[in-house]
């Protein structure tokens, strides 16, 4: 038989504030659900009396209590995993953390006792079992322990710790929220809730659509959508505060404790703390924050979302340099020129509106034409392949930025519009708005 028939999910066990007889009498209740003709207490009985003869705590931290029945032919295992710690014997470090009952027959009794030791040998996977708090994670390590796995565990293992860090630095620096980013088995092996930290996952790699987010009040934690693709470990934190205020979890009062890392590492390894009025005084004072501005939240998060496809993937392999303008389509009319036929003239609002699925691949189409994709506030598409005709001055333009950079510059300054201008040669987006880069990405 595989070792994975021995064990079943269903019967691991997490313990909180309990006894040593307590601790095997619920193994014994578990395990006793699957061995024929044996009940409870016979099951407590037989473990005692091999109990009394010498102790099973084979191991700091582990203890493997087991019974022998005559009539059985295979082996049945029930785990129990305690974080604080269970008094096992008065000897010299007798707390366990990880008990695992065994009761089964003598022919097959010894092979499973040796196969459960040479499991717990492997370096860090007894630190690994104790520190999770899914049963799933601790089957599959104890029935599977391959070398993906025990990677990928080791990963989650060392996220955890480095999560726990950051409450404790947030705790100390006042911070109101943390922020996990990471794809969703990593966020899925470290989530946890706290009463006074409001814990925020910006989930990336998922199919859940950008507009859903999952929110739990009673444990104090919400899980979002990250829409955006191709970032680096410098603009993941920019652009995750961006949409979390763009949807309005956050506040510009707030201080953030933000945690993440590679994609490719899959696992957690910088933290950054942001004060967010200081580190946003920009965007607070544009007009994505306005409440008179015509700009939809959706909206704008769907052009960025657009943007960091196009700068990401590129079009037919080349890269692609473009223009966004959003927003107060009345004034940004009166500076456009167009330089091709408008291939969206013509069309129902409903029909060219970006916020459109359907639409995303004839917006990256027409990105790769010269000249600006006007959009209206509601997300309606005006034009592409329009000129910007700007006199207004721009005051403290960037140097090494070209003519689209200048141009997003000019109609931000002359207009409440906001722009955002993707670089053909660097593939980085630049967000402006009063005439300010305010964002690059």
């Amino acid at each position: 038989m595989a070792f994975s028939d021995y064990l079943h999910e269903q019967h691991i066990l997490f313990f909180q504030d309990v006894s040593k007889n307590e601790a095997i009498h619920q193994l014994a209740q578990t395990v006793s659900e699957r061995v024929p003709n044996s009940d409870t207490d016979t099951i407590i009985k037989a473990v005692w009396d091999r109990e009394s003869q010498l102790s099973t705590r084979i191991a700091p931290g582990i203890a493997i209590p087991h019974a022998t029945f005559p009539h059985l032919n295979t082996t049945y295992i029930s785990v129990g995993v305690s974080h604080k710690g269970i008094l096992y014997d008065a000897k010299e470090d007798g707390i366990v953390h990880l008990i695992i009952m065994l009761v089964g027959d003598e022919a097959n009794h010894l092979k499973a006792l040796s196969e459960m030791a040479i499991r717990l040998q492997i370096p860090g996977i007894y630190e690994r079992i104790i520190e999770s708090e899914s049963s799933r994670e601790i089957y599959s390590l104890l029935t599977s322990p391959s070398p993906d796995l025990l990677t990928s565990m080791e990963s989650i293992h060392t996220s955890r710790k480095i999560c726990r860090q950051a409450v404790e630095l947030a705790r100390s620096l006042e911070a109101t929220t943390v922020i996990i980013h990471g794809n969703d088995t990593l966020i899925s092996g470290v989530r946890c809730s706290h009463q006074d930290i409001r814990m925020l996952y910006v989930a990336s790699d998922t199919n859940e659509p950008v507009e859903e987010s999952v929110k739990n009040p009673k444990e104090n934690t919400q899980v979002i959508t990250m829409p955006f693709r191709g970032l680096n470990r410098s603009s993941q934190v920019e652009i995750s505060l961006l949409l979390a205020l763009s949807k309005g979890l956050l506040k510009r009062e707030e201080r953030v404790v933000s945690v993440f890392g590679l994609n490719s590492l899959k696992r957690l390894d910088t933290i950054v703390y942001t004060d967010v009025q200081r580190e946003f005084k920009r965007f607070f004072s544009t007009s994505i924050d306005n409440a008179s501005n015509d700009i939809q939240q959706q909206v704008f998060i769907r052009v960025m979302q657009l943007a960091s496809e196009i700068a990401h993937e590129g079009r037919e392999g080349k890269a692609v340099g473009t223009l966004f303008v959003i927003g107060e389509y009345e004034e940004v009319s009166q500076h456009c020129q167009q330089m091709i036929a408008n291939p969206f003239k013509g069309y129902e609002d409903h029909e060219r509106n970006i916020l459109d699925p359907g639409l995303s691949e004839t917006i990256k189409e027409f990105a790769q034409i010269d000249g600006a994709i006007i959009i209206k506030g509601n997300g309606v598409i005006a034009s592409a392949g329009t000129y910007l005709r700007v006199k207004h001055p721009i005051k403290n333009f960037p140097s090494g930025l070209g003519a689209r950079h200048a141009a997003a510059a000019g109609i931000t300054a002359a207009t409440e519009a906001v722009a955002i201008a993707i670089s053909e040669s660097t593939r980085k987006l630049s967000l402006f708005s009063s005439g300010e880069r305010i964002m690059e990405v």
